[in-house]
């Protein structure tokens, strides 16, 4: 793999970091450990979108050699982050009530 890709890669993956860690800062629990499933979704639905199926909205700037809708890939990743992140805390929610006692089941 070229070096200009290692960089757009490395540069997503900071990206998908730091949307994973923010929607768990604005979501909860602000658990260093809860950001490991919103940035993983955020990456993975990034290069579903951005790489594989190659929706491009908006306007594209270079980027490491390469033409990115930057706007839009990292609404996308933000968009990703902040739903896995909301997900988990439904679901944490839910495993929370189920393990109290006197919760009727």
């Amino acid at each position: 793999m070229p070096g200009s890709a290692l960089g757009l890669v490395a540069f997503f993956t900071t990206a998908s970091l730091v949307a994973g860690v923010a929607s768990t800062w604005v979501v909860g629990p602000r658990r260093p450990r809860a950001a490991v499933a919103p940035a993983i979704t955020a990456f993975v639905v990034l290069y579903l979108v951005g790489h594989r199926s190659e929706w491009s909205f908006g306007p594209t700037v270079r980027l490491f050699g390469f033409h990115v809708a930057l706007a839009f890939d990292v609404a996308v990743t933000v968009a990703a982050a902040a739903f896995a992140a909301v997900a988990q805390r439904v679901l944490l929610e839910i495993a929370r009530r189920e393990r109290q006692p006197g919760s009727g089941t």
